[in-house]
């Protein structure tokens, strides 16, 4: 049986093709583990999960691994009320008054037990930030030897101009963005509004931190996800999954910043799930309209009848 997905990349429905026959590999977007999950972030995982049943379905072999974020994740104004520019589990950390390492094995266990309660199958890997510092340094380092990124005051910035297809995933022009606008951070070290962040030189009161030869610092979010992809599935995958809201800036600078070191096409297929909606807006802790698999069942509703509901109607409203 042929299978055909939508792609992202190419915004339309393209026959799918694995790399090695019978086998895929398969990125997800994982949880930044500062706050609980909650259904919105489930969906996306649910269509993870049914894409990868799908393929199981037809006899293919799936490896599929899903990252967490327990470190270098910037925020944006969000119900931590911190400052935009700050690492989300350190801020949730000094919130809560428990440790960086603390808030991160709390919420990535809230995550797991979610996943089970949604009958999502597990990835094979659940790779931690933390855990693959070293290998973000050397796809800094080889970006930086490649004429690719550059280094401002401690920090290394990823430069987009030297990066012809920037904007294919996301369909951004970069004569058409603006600093702050987009998504795009504003950073005075930068050459061009437009280039992000690698690596982020560490304040000298910042708790958490690493040795590089830039001195110390912390990861950029958008290296974590290229690192840990290659360390597990290699530079190449079949499918690369996540939310809509991932399209740009992060997955755009996936793709930079991996192809520039290798060379080759990262992802074959890039799919996303829509945002799910509660009273007609995006479900967001910045909106405030936020439900949790517990606050389903206070209202009588198990967690399997909500994968049912958003299993068989993709961008159905939650009312």
């Amino acid at each position: 049986m042929d299978i055909y997905f939508y792609n992202t990349l190419t915004r339309a429905k393209d026959k799918f093709e694995s790399l090695k026959p019978g086998e895929v590999k398969m990125y997800t977007c994982g949880p930044t583990v500062y706050r609980y999950v909650h259904i919105g972030n489930l969906r996306t995982w649910l269509m993870a999960d049914l894409v990868r049943r799908v393929l199981e379905y037809n006899n293919y072999a799936v490896t599929q691994i899903m990252n967490i974020t327990d470190v270098g994740h910037m925020a944006e104004d969000d119900s931590l009320t911190i400052t935009p520019g700050e690492d989300k589990v350190l801020a949730a950390a000094a919130a809560e008054k428990k440790t960086p390492a603390e808030i991160a094995a709390f919420y990535t266990a809230d995550f797991k037990e979610s996943l089970v309660a949604m009958n999502i199958q597990p990835a094979q890997h659940y790779p931690a930030a933390t855990d693959h510092i070293n290998q973000m340094l050397s796809l800094v380092e080889e970006l930086e030897s490649k004429g690719l990124a550059y280094e401002k005051n401690g920090s290394v910035f990823f430069d987009v101009s030297r990066f012809p297809n920037y904007g294919r995933l996301s369909g951004h022009a970069l004569d058409d963005l603006q600093a702050g606008v987009n998504r795009v951070e504003i950073d005075e070290n930068k050459d061009d509004p437009n280039d992000f962040l690698l690596w982020r030189a560490a304040g000298e009161h910042r708790m958490v931190r690493w040795r590089s030869k830039w001195g110390p610092g912390f990861p950029g979010w958008h290296i974590e996800c290229s690192a840990m992809s290659m360390e597990y599935l290699g530079q190449q995958l079949d499918i690369h999954t996540g939310g809509e809201d991932l399209v740009f800036p992060h997955h755009e600078n996936e793709i930079a910043q991996s192809e520039g070191v290798t060379g080759l096409p990262f992802s074959r297929f890039w799919m996303h799930g829509a945002h799910l909606l509660a009273e007609g807006r995006k479900m967001a802790r910045s909106v405030g309209n936020v439900l949790r698999l517990q606050d389903l069942r206070e209202e009588g509703i198990e967690p399997l009848a909500f994968r049912l509901r958003q299993a068989c109607i993709p961008g159905g409203l939650l009312r």
